[in-house]
This record gives structure tokens, C-alpha cells and sequence, in this order.
């Protein structure tokens, strides 16, 4: 009886815990090498094992490196759609002040004269004009706030005096189809724009079948003077740009001179763009506006520059202070905005985590030929002063359909734990159980070296 049982422990002895694992495990090869049947046998699965286990481990360690890289791939869909939202489209005269409004009238030519050289040409030709010799008159009251801003709203480019003609997908469209707003140019004016209105939809593509505007730029009314910071150009700045998003008139848009038409297609492009580590975008909350957009955080960081080091607010910049006065603008703002240009003022405005935007294809002809300028509808002007005058152009989508941009990650987490799954499975055999079985040994292991000590 003693004999039997000192056999058993014997047996017992002999079967230690790494064996147990090798035999029990699901983790292919081990189970061949502890039950060899001699050392050549176990010998050769030993080298399998472990080839298989180094090119395993070695394809796992590639994995994670091409993971950690966070490495993207870019992914373009094109939609056909029925109709498409049209976009604003904000234009410009490169005019910022009306050359009558301001040579005739002494209390706004004085009030300028820090920011232009205007010529003076008062005379007594009415109430509150003046004859320009002496002394400078006392002030008449004015129909607007007497400010940097109410005086470029009063005295820059007015739309009821510039727009001659408006269509709409051919219907004719008004001066209540567009929103006023102030830029670099002065009074510049958004179509479609306004947010609390529906958007208007194009439903047809080409040419005619969406915005047809012709403007008169007032050639005769131009005060502009390159020698004193003014423009030398002539004619109207137009950008198209989503609805909701300002425009950054200085850096953005299309000059159109008098004297051509001008056939400006676009098509509609979205971006999604991947959050870091392997983009760069960011939706900001910012102060002025409801949507985060890139040209809206560079605005707002204008004005805070501008409102930090100048202690007031541009007229163009959204702003809460008292609006700069035209020798603060010489003196500060313009400086602000030269240090922001070379980067000596830092902007943080990351890339929109999904931005729309409109690719734009340009193509001119004259304009007009003699036909045209024969028309009822021009007022019957003649030709020279249309080409010298009027500004000519079409907004249209080139085709309804729209292109979206997906910047996606080239190795997702379900990619990563995959690519890790089916190496180890294909080469070991291990799997979430032959992990929980490595770390089962790993925690049982030392008790039974004690008990067994013990």
C-alpha cells in the first residue's frame, strides 16, 4: 500500500506546473514540445515555435509602430444631388468713399483726412455746403453716426446707386435680397446671406440659372489715390463663400474690371478632417459668430489684437469697444495688422473639424458689344461709358453635385487589434483565452512554488 502511494507522489511530482500550462494551453506548439517523445522531436518543435513566435512578435511590433504613426488616408466621394443651397456671395467696390460725398462736405473731409487726402470742393451751392475758403465752417448736423463706421456707411458705395440689374434663376431679384456689411473696402453687400432666411437652391446647372448682377462702379465718383494708401483698381472684389461665414475681403475673392463679364463657376466641396493625433482640426467656440470657421477665428484674432493694443475696435472686426477713429487707425491698427502678417502676433485658428467650401473656375469676355449698349434696359448709355462703368457677372454651379474630402485614419483600433488577432492566431495560435490562460499561470504559479516548498 506504502509503495503505491509513494508512486503516485512520484507521478505527481513530475508533472509540474509548466507543464500543465504547456499541455493544457491553447497556445499552439507547447503541447508538442513537452510531450515529445524524445530530444530530436522536441528539438525541431522548439525551433517552430520559436520562428513562429519571433516573426509573430515581429509582425505585431510593425503594427503598432504603423498604429502609433497615425498615419491618415484620404477618402473622395462625388454626390449627385437635385438641387444645391446656394452660397453668399459678398462684393465689393474697390471705391471706399463717394468723391461728392466727401470733397463737398468739410466736416467728414476733415474727419478723413488722417486716412486720405481728399480734395476739397466746397461751394456754396445749398444748405450745409460750403464755399472752401477761410476758416473751415461750423458742422450741420449729419444723417448718420458720426463715427469711422457711420461715416463709411453714409459716404461709401451705395447699392441703390450701383445695382442695374439683378436676376435670380431669371427672376429679377431687389435690393432686399441683399445684407450690408463693412470690410477694408468699406460698404460692401452679401447675397443670400442673410441666416435667418431660407437659402435659395439651385436647381439647374450653368450659366443663367443662377446669380446675374450687373454694377455700376460710379467710375466718376472714385477717390481713391494710390500716393495717399488709397487703391489704384477699378472695378468690384466678389468672393463666394458658405452661408454664415464672414468674408475676408482683403485676402480672398475675384477682381472684376468695368468692361467685361465675368463667369465665375463653382462647385461644392465639404472637408472632414480628423482630430489629433492624426489631424490637426478643432471646432473653437468663438465670440462673435455661432459656427466655428477658420476665417472667423482670424477675424476675432484681429480684433483682439487690435482691441488689446489699440483700445478700440476696427470698423471691418466684430468688437464690443468704441469704434478707432481714422487716426488710430494710422497710428495702431495698422501696425496690429502688419504684425499679424509677419507673425509677430500669433493667431491660434486650427483647421474646422468639417468645412465647406467652393471651388471656383473664372473665365472673362468684353463686354459690352454694340447691341447691348443699344438696349432699353442700360438706360441707353453709350458705350464708352459702359465699358468704363459697369461691371458684369455670373455666380453659377457648374454641375449639382458636390465632392466630399474625408481625411480618415489609415488604422482604426478594431484594424490595430485585427491585424495583432490574426498574426499571433495564425503563427501561435493564441487568442484573448491564451492570455487569460498566461495570465492564470502567472498568478498561480508562485502559491504553488511555496506549497510545494512548504
Amino acid at each position: 500500500m506504502s509503495a503505491n502511494k509513494e508512486e503516485k507522489g512520484e507521478e505527481k511530482e513530475e508533472h509540474s506546473p509548466e507543464y500543465e500550462f504547456a499541455t493544457g494551453t491553447t497556445l499552439h506548439g507547447l503541447n508538442k514540445i513537452a510531450d515529445a517523445p524524445n530530444w530530436g522531436v522536441r528539438l525541431v518543435w522548439i525551433c517552430i515555435f520559436l520562428g513562429c513566435f519571433g516573426y509573430s512578435s515581429y509582425l505585431v511590433t510593425e503594427t503598432l509602430l504603423a498604429y502609433f504613426s497615425y498615419d491618415t488616408i484620404t477618402d473622395v466621394s462625388l454626390k449627385f444631388e437635385e438641387s444645391l443651397d446656394f452660397p453668399a456671395v459678398t462684393f465689393c467696390n474697390f471705391n471706399k468713399y463717394a468723391y461728392r460725398k466727401v470733397a463737398n462736405n468739410p466736416r467728414i473731409n476733415k474727419y478723413l483726412e488722417p486716412l486720405y487726402a481728399f480734395p476739397k470742393e466746397w461751394s456754396l451751392i445749398g444748405p450745409g455746403v460750403y464755399k472752401n475758403d477761410g476758416p473751415t465752417p461750423t458742422p450741420t448736423p449729419t444723417p448718420f453716426y458720426y463715427d469711422l463706421a457711420g461715416i463709411t456707411e453714409y459716404a461709401g458705395f451705395q447699392l441703390i446707386d450701383g445695382l442695374v440689374d439683378c436676376s435670380w434663376r431669371g427672376e429679377p431679384c431687389t435690393l432686399k435680397n441683399f445684407t450690408q456689411t463693412l470690410s477694408q473696402f468699406g460698404n460692401c453687400y452679401v447675397f443670400n446671406g442673410d441666416p435667418e432666411k431660407e437659402s435659395l437652391k439651385q436647381t439647374v446647372s450653368g450659366s443663367g440659372n443662377g446669380l446675374h448682377l450687373v454694377i455700376n462702379v460710379l467710375a466718376d465718383e472714385y477717390s481713391e489715390d494710390p500716393r495717399h494708401g488709397g487703391s489704384s483698381d477699378v472695378g468690384v472684389k466678389i468672393h463666394v463663400h458658405p452661408r454664415g461665414e464672414p468674408a475676408k475681403m482683403d485676402t480672398q475673392g475675384i477682381a472684376i474690371g468695368p468692361g467685361t463679364h465675368a463667369y465665375v463657376g463653382i462647385s461644392k466641396i465639404n472637408y472632414q478632417n480628423e482630430i489629433p493625433p492624426w489631424g490637426k482640426c478643432e471646432a473653437k467656440e468663438l465670440k462673435h459668430y455661432d459656427t466655428y470657421t477658420l476665417t472667423g477665428c482670424l477675424l476675432e484674432c484681429r480684433a483682439h489684437w487690435v482691441e488689446t493694443m489699440c483700445n478700440c475696435t476696427a470698423m471691418e472686426l466684430p468688437g464690443n469697444l468704441d469704434i478707432c477713429g481714422p487716426q488710430i487707425v494710422v497710428n495702431c491698427v495698422t501696425s496690429v495688422y502688419n504684425l499679424i502678417i509677419r507673425g509677430r502676433l500669433p493667431c491660434e485658428c486650427p483647421t474646422p473639424c468639417e468645412l465647406g467650401t467652393y471651388g471656383k473656375s473664372v473665365s472673362y469676355a468684353g463686354w459690352p458689344n454694340p447691341g447691348a449698349a443699344a438696349s432699353p434696359s442700360l438706360s441707353l448709355k453709350s458705350e464708352e461709358f459702359l465699358e468704363r462703368n459697369y461691371c458684369v457677372f455670373d455666380v453659377f454651379f457648374k454641375a449639382l453635385n458636390s465632392k466630399t474630402i474625408v481625411q480618415k485614419r489609415a488604422m482604426t483600433e478594431e484594424d490595430l487589434l485585427s491585424a495583432i488577432g490574426g498574426s499571433l492566431g495564425l503563427f501561435i495560435g493564441a487568442s484573448i483565452i491564451t492570455v487569460a490562460e498566461i495570465g492564470e499561470y502567472l498568478i498561480t504559479r508562485p502559491f504553488k512554488f511555496f506549497r510545494k516548498k512548504k
